[in-house]
């Protein structure tokens, strides 16, 4: 742009470039071990991190299935998000299912125990992760759910497609940082057939993935987020640059993936 100046026209200055908050309208679901904490304290590092290994194998296939979007890890607990509630709790259904099969299978010690939270709502998208009170409900209303079980908001109930599940209503419940009571439905029983989500995986068989390899997953799975919520605001003329310079960080960590691979990194 120009401006018009005594004597002649001289170009505008340029105005700061504002990022727009960018929210959506998400399911988020928390699926967790049961008595994650306390396991800790009766277990060693192998087999915490078994446990944790197992746990990722379970839950992984079942979100993929149904379309959820894989956030983060935060202790024994996975988080993810869903664009239909429906979608969710289906797949909470299938979750619990396959992980019943799993711990019938397997000694008392080393069942894992799945419960499930759900809640739905307007979250802030930033740097890969979502923030909100949404999150912050799913996260309690999962805290409140005992082994095997799922729960989730009224939100959800109401937004979701009722005829593909049978719900209990366990009424209102107050939550911690929450200001207004949340009614809590459990999720008693899916109506629909559920897609199966592959073989059981077999602990033995589990691969140990080095600390330097899991960080370059979670690194990767954030930048792959964070590029899907930023490429719209991104100018035309710089998706070239931009384009290239993922090319090379992707050419980076397949070396650091490697190296991993071949034992070279802690």
């Amino acid at each position: 742009m120009i401006a018009a100046r005594r004597g002649g026209w001289a170009p505008a200055r340029a105005r700061p470039y504002l990022c727009p908050v960018r929210t959506r309208n998400l399911a988020v679901v928390f699926a967790g071990i049961c008595g994650y904490a306390e396991r800790l304290g009766a277990q060693s590092w192998e087999q915490s991190q078994r446990m944790l290994r197992v746990h990722e194998a379970l839950v992984d296939p079942v979100f993929r299935a149904f379309g959820g979007r894989r956030i983060k890890q935060i202790g024994g607990t996975l988080l993810f998000v869903f664009d239909s509630p429906t979608d969710a709790v289906l797949c909470a259904a299938a979750l619990l299912e396959r992980v019943a099969r799993y711990d019938a299978e397997v000694p008392e010690a080393e069942r894992l125990d799945i419960r499930a939270g759900i809640h739905l709502g307007e979250v802030r998208l930033e740097k890969g992760d979502v923030f909100g009170e949404p999150v912050n409900i799913a996260a309690r209303i999962e805290a409140l759910a005992g082994p095997g079980e799922a729960l989730f908001g009224e939100a959800v109930w109401l937004s979701m497609n009722r005829a593909e599940v049978r719900a209990e209503d366990r009424g209102e419940r107050r939550l911690k940082g929450v200001p207004e009571a949340v009614r809590i439905f459990r999720l008693v029983e899916s109506l629909r057939l559920l897609p199966d989500a592959g073989p059981l995986p077999d602990p033995a068989k589990l691969e140990e993935s080095s600390e330097v390899l899991r960080h370059l997953r979670e690194a990767y799975r954030a930048a792959c987020r964070s590029l899907e919520e930023a490429w719209p605001y991104v100018p035309d003329r710089a998706r070239v640059f931009v384009g290239a310079g993922l090319a090379a960080m992707v050419a980076v960590a397949a070396a650091f993936f490697a190296l991993a691979r071949l034992g070279a990194l802690p």
